[in-house]
């Protein structure tokens, strides 16, 4: 019994370290960027083009098999949070994807205040392998956001995935 719960003790201080690895998930927050995040560790910034009065970044983290990404921009003008807008964006960002289709649309989760938001799931080629892109798209007066996340499509959805979606949310829902 004793040589027993010697080698469960030692079995366990060399999987402790790597359990709380896959489990500690950091919040990520963009003061430039308005919002707050869940990521599985500590993303890599890209500045966008964003052109005369527009901000852009994109952030991204990969933990095989998926990628975490968002990409979110500001306008220093107020813009129309209206239908017509938020369909503009959502060609315009849905359009650089390469060969993808819509397979479900829903209403976006969370829902952010003062925003049209619209949940995606995506069925996409790349380099001839099957992936799924799967997230929320959100369009406000200052800013625009695309929570997304990558996974190759014959696996299933991870609740990792659906951690970091749901995990999205405004620093100031006001702006």
């Amino acid at each position: 019994m004793r040589r027993l719960l010697s080698g469960l003790w030692l079995v366990l201080l060399l999987v402790s370290p790597f359990a709380g690895q896959t489990d500690e998930w950091k919040k990520y927050k963009s003061t430039d960027g308005n919002f707050t995040v869940l990521f599985p560790s500590d993303p890599q910034d890209t500045v966008n083009n964003g052109g005369p009065g527009i901000t852009s970044h994109t952030l991204q983290v990969q933990q095989k098999p998926a990628f975490y990404m968002i990409v979110w921009t500001s306008f220093d003008s107020l813009q129309a949070v209206n239908d017509t807008n938020f369909e503009g964006f959502k060609n315009g960002f849905l359009g650089k994807l390469p060969k993808c289709e819509i397979g479900t649309e829903q209403p976006a989760s969370p829902a952010l205040q003062g925003y049209i938001g619209q949940g995606y799931r995506l069925n996409c080629e790349v380099q001839q392998k099957k992936i799924v892109i799967t997230g929320n798209l959100y369009w406000g007066k200052h800013y625009c956001f695309a929570v997304m996340s990558m996974f190759p499509a014959d696996m299933p959805e991870s609740a990792d995935v659906k951690r970091f979606i749901e995990s999205f949310g405004l620093i100031d829902p006001a702006k």
